[in-house]
């Protein structure tokens, strides 16, 4: 991830732990993701074709792969969220 955005030089990182709120975020988000997908998976009648194991590991590797890929966009969204409540100033030290 950048430092700082390449067009406005505003700062990204603001201090250490600032990220915790997206990490929050994309742990609810893919949380819901993963439970709606079981949900709908639960009509297919999954459990007569597949062991118990390989579900788990099955689920347990969509969870990760969809872990990964809403990370940037709650990163983004939390910035925005951020910005939008406490806009900071030119240099991004929140003076």
């Amino acid at each position: 991830m950048r430092r700082e955005c390449p067009a406005c030089k505003l700062p990204y990182y603001r201090e250490s732990g600032y990220f915790l709120g997206a990490m929050i975020l994309n742990y609810g988000f893919t949380a819901a993701v993963v439970l709606a997908a079981y949900l709908a998976t639960l009509a297919l009648r999954w459990e007569a074709i597949l062991h118990t194991t390989s579900a788990l590991f099955g689920w347990m590797g969509f969870g990760v792969g969809v872990s990964l890929l809403l990370m940037r966009h709650a990163y983004s969204l939390w910035l925005s969220l951020d910005y939008w409540l406490e806009p900071w100033s030119d240099r991004g030290t929140g003076e």
